[in-house]
């Protein structure tokens, strides 16, 4: 069963698109939008295990050059 997450970004400045663009390659990556507020991005991504998830945002390619930091908040329903 697959599951759901959005996964907040804060960006260095400068680095948004870069950001944004490498994120779009990530097959796990569904969308990315860029917002207004305390964060840059927001990003969902679809999992089927809490490991892909972790291995997805904590090993692999979540967490690219350029961004600042994050949060993860795992849809539930």
């Amino acid at each position: 069963m697959t599951q759901s997450a959005y996964i907040l970004l804060n960006v260095q400045p400068g680095m948004l698109e870069q950001v944004q663009e490498g994120l779009k390659e990530i097959k796990e990556v569904t969308e990315v939008y860029a917002v207004y507020g305390i964060y840059d991005l927001i990003v969902k991504i679809e999992f089927t295990s809490m490991d892909e998830l972790k291995n997805q945002v904590l090993n692999n390619n979540i967490i690219v050059e350029g961004v600042k930091n994050s949060m993860t908040m795992i849809c539930v329903n």
